[in-house]
């Protein structure tokens, strides 16, 4: 019988463990809306997946489709700016945590779910959310046999024209790229002795001893795998604390390093952050991809996931390895920003931005078909649009519905679920 409360506290027990104190701060933040649940519980998505319930429409689980890359935990937050080696910034998904194979009717379903959560959390009433939600299936379906078939692309950066004329993500881009590194920097450091320093604050903490020592050797290793600096001093260390970043991969090891980079005087200093790579929660659930050597390179799976999707990367997009763990590598910059989706005028706007992401997923699993092996018909899913499009609505409707009741049962359990130092053991 599937008990909501025994799973979660079953796939979190390891990091309560490890830090009861950053498992309340996820838990106090999943209690915040549903939307913000969905996003902490990807392992309750893949579960029921691959369970079968009768919420979920078995879109990704029968007929002949081969599996592909898939991005796996995709929701309308884990898309942002950054910029990348053209020097351009882009749009694009930015979070690959959770990179699995499967049908790629698993992004979609999940994708459009969250749109409906997101515009519910907003106040949008329930007819508008829905075509919110089918905007983002419909874009999809469009845009993968186009750019498939033709050879085509979906590139939404500052060297591209206006994103399907998507005001929202159009005014992210110009934003990030007037953004200043000195700004950047200044108000995340201050100085000490010379040297720029992390403020500490509920989001930069001070690491016990031998977590500041695995950053620094996540460091080196990194520093091995990556191209020369442009100055000698470049990688100089002048800080290495915790961060608390997002949902869904609280719990995980999480360091931020400060770099001299270009120079700390100017505030052109560089933050690298590592964050520990796990396996999919769907592959642990499938019983594949978690031996010792899958975990070893997680890492470079997930990063090289990343780039085979994106048009172009960070730079200092990287991975580094420590034992038998890994960790992805990436720059938090002054380009990385993301669209609010609860500042946005009307549901129109989120349409617009709901078309924008289905087509970026379109384009992402158009280049992951080109890599999968024994692909007959790797469009087959989409031969008839309006039925497909139907089916992954009538996903999200379901699946949004049992959200919403799943988050009523968690809140109603926050209590129990804050002193996770006493959770029972698990089975």
């Amino acid at each position: 019988m599937r008990d909501l409360i025994a799973e979660f506290m079953n796939f979190n027990r390891p990091f309560a463990q490890r830090n009861p104190d950053l498992l309340r701060v996820k838990v106090a933040r999943m209690a915040e809306s549903p939307f913000a649940f969905f996003r902490g519980t990807f392992h309750v998505f893949a579960r029921d997946v691959l369970d079968n319930l009768s919420e979920a429409a078995p879109l990704f689980l029968t007929g002949g489709g081969a599996e592909i890359d898939l991005v796996g935990d995709i929701h309308s937050e884990n898309y942002g700016t950054y910029k990348a080696t053209d020097d351009a910034i882009h749009y694009y998904i930015n979070d690959f945590d959770e990179t699995t194979r499967g049908r790629a009717g698993f992004d979609v379903c999940r994708l459009t779910t969250s749109l409906l959560l997101a515009a519910r959390e907003r106040g949008d009433p329930l007819e508008k959310a829905v075509v919110v939600a089918l905007a983002a299936a419909t874009a999809y379906a469009e845009t993968l046999p186009r750019i498939f078939k033709k050879g085509g692309d979906v590139e939404y950066s500052s060297n591209a024209s206006s994103p399907d004329d998507c005001r929202a993500v159009s005014d992210l881009i110009r934003t990030a790229a007037a953004a200043k590194r000195s700004d950047f920097i200044g108000r995340l450091t201050e100085k000490d002795n010379g040297q720029r320093r992390l403020k500490r604050s509920p989001h930069y903490f001070n690491l016990p001893e031998g977590e500041r020592a695995q950053a620094l050797r996540l460091l080196e290793d990194y520093c091995r795998r990556m191209p020369a600096p442009s100055t000698p001093d470049f990688y100089e260390i002048h800080d290495v604390c915790g961060r608390v970043a997002g949902i869904g991969s609280m719990g995980r090891l999480r360091y931020a390093v400060l770099l001299a980079g270009k120079g700390t005087k100017d505030a052109r200093n560089v933050l690298i952050e590592f964050k520990e790579a796990l396996p999919s929660a769907y592959d642990v659930y499938r019983q594949r991809d978690t031996e010792l050597a899958a975990l070893v390179g997680r890492a470079e799976r997930v990063i090289t996931m990343q780039r085979c999707s994106q048009v172009a990367s960070s730079p200092y997009l990287g991975f580094a390895v420590d034992g038998a763990q890994s960790f992805q590598a990436r720059e938090i910059g002054p380009q990385d920003s993301r669209v609010d989706f609860k500042t946005l005028n009307n549901s129109a706007e989120l349409e617009k931005l709901a078309q924008v992401q289905g087509s970026i997923l379109a384009r992402t699993h158009a280049r992951a078909i080109t890599r999968a092996v024994g692909l007959t018909n790797p469009l087959a899913d989409l031969e008839n649009r309006e039925a497909f499009c139907q089916r992954v609505l009538a996903f999200a409707l379901a699946y949004a519905d049992l959200v919403q009741r799943d988050w009523s049962r968690f809140v109603g359990a926050r209590a129990e679920l804050e002193k996770c130092e006493q959770w029972p053991t698990g089975s």
